[in-house]
């Protein structure tokens, strides 16, 4: 499983251009560059895969968890709308996992799991489309990061590279969510129990 974080921590809103695309997100909130990483002696715990740019963004930048988390599924049962977007164009993760943390008729074992990540402090979160194809975007760059941290990389090969996205499919939001594959950059929507 993959989770995200906004970046909002207080020593980059002012030098924006601080952040980079694979800085270390550490344990007690601040994130380095890899050289001063490398010279702390601080906890990874994710790696900046995308900075938003724009001074109209609501949040600096999304991180990638690090560790490895078991298989899990979407939804513990069908027939229930979620509540989360069917956009594939929409950075709403966030949002998403709140819906399927919420939701009172069905549970969401990535839900649960996902907020039992914010021990750290971090908002994680499971993405959206459109925040899974910015990392498929720097994924081998991504994995070199996470490489240099001793974890291992996000897993590319073909039949073991799907990752769950928190993005219902329409018109079958009962039933189904998107898998992105970071092997190809391709969707394909999947049965939420699976």
């Amino acid at each position: 499983m993959l989770t995200s974080c906004h970046c909002e921590h207080e020593e980059f809103t002012s030098h924006l251009s601080s952040l980079q695309v694979g800085n270390v997100v550490c344990t007690d909130g601040n994130i380095l560059s890899m050289d001063g990483f490398k010279q702390s002696d601080k906890e990874p715990v994710g790696i900046v895969f995308h900075v938003n740019r724009s001074s109209e963004a609501d949040n600096l930048g999304y991180a990638v968890y690090i560790h490895d988390m078991e298989p899990l599924v979407f939804a513990d049962s069908l027939g229930i709308d979620q509540g989360t977007s069917t956009s594939l164009a929409d950075e709403d993760g966030n949002e998403n996992i709140y819906s399927l943390f919420n939701n009172d008729e069905v549970k969401s074992p990535i839900a649960i799991r996902t907020f039992d990540l914010w021990s750290y402090g971090q908002s994680a979160y499971i993405p959206s489309v459109r925040q899974l194809s910015y990392l498929f975007a720097v994924r081998y760059q991504i994995n070199g990061c996470i490489t240099e941290v001793r974890e291992n990389p996000i897993n590319l090969n073909p039949g073991e590279c799907l990752l769950w996205t928190s993005t219902e499919v329409e018109g079958q939001k009962e039933n189904k969510a998107w898998l992105y594959s970071m092997q190809s950059g391709t969707i394909q929507e999947t049965s939420k129990n699976q």
